[in-house]
């Protein structure tokens, strides 16, 4: 369950991501930068090692949601979905991120959306793994919102594309400050399908912001609910692989 928003500008671009979980899930670590193979790339990473979300050095930019449409399990013991954007982490183009992904064993890993983002080209491309193909979809440079929910994904897709649709007309759109508004909305009402989402047994439990500028790129999370506030961890990122088209 969460919420993708995605602004590209003139000089890079900006996104958020609200990640909705189980209560019971443990508490994810906040951002670090890691340093391999000749790369460096930023993420916050579960217990377990796997993550979400990451940016790298060459301004590349993945996010993993869920799939819940794809109601299917793998057979076998289930590898978590975390280790795909990891595993991605160092690929500094989306040619790169589609050889890498064709050649992982995804057999045993839940249907996934994979949002990639190559700002030197501009290009926007989804993967979704559905359990027995990688499928592609190339998104047109411009603003985009995904949504994922385990609590009836249709509806939540309408209502959530309804406030952002609706937030555009704002003044302030496209603004940073705007993005964190849209991310800590209740609209239509606090609850299962608002972009900042309350269940009794899940709800938003972190916000996560990139802005990628020129040759620097900024994270910045912050765990818990967007609308209760609280510390907000910054890590920077030098765009050193970075390569504008």
């Amino acid at each position: 369950m969460c919420t993708v928003s995605f602004i590209p500008n003139s000089r890079g671009f900006s996104l958020a991501m609200n990640r909705d979980e189980l209560l019971t899930r443990p508490t994810a670590l906040p951002p670090q930068v890691f340093a391999s193979n000749g790369c460096c790339s930023v993420f916050p990473r579960e217990p377990t090692g796997g993550t979400w979300i990451v940016l790298n050095d060459a301004g590349v930019w993945l996010t993993l949601i869920n799939w819940h449409r794809v109601d299917r399990l793998p057979v076998g013991e289930i590898v978590s979905r975390g280790e795909v954007p990891k595993a991605l982490a160092e690929s500094d183009s989306i040619r790169e991120i589609t050889i890498k992904l064709n050649r992982l064993s995804l057999t045993r890993i839940r249907p996934f959306r994979l949002i990639a983002c190559e700002p030197g080209e501009k290009q926007l491309v989804e993967y979704g793994w559905d359990l027995e193909q990688v499928k592609v979809q190339k998104h047109d440079w411009k603003p985009n919102h995904w949504f994922s929910s385990g609590h009836d994904e249709k509806q939540a897709e309408y209502q959530r594309a309804q406030i952002c649709q609706a937030a555009w007309h704002q003044p302030s759109a496209g603004t940073l400050e705007w993005l964190r508004d849209l991310h800590r909305s209740h609209l239509p009402e606090r609850g299962p399908f608002s972009i900042c989402m309350h269940q009794p047994v899940a709800q938003t439990v972190s916000y996560t912001e990139v802005s990628v500028s020129d040759r620097v790129a900024v994270m910045r999370y912050q765990p818990g609910s967007p609308c209760a506030g609280g510390k907000i961890y910054e890590a920077t990122l030098a765009l050193n692989r970075y390569e504008a088209g």
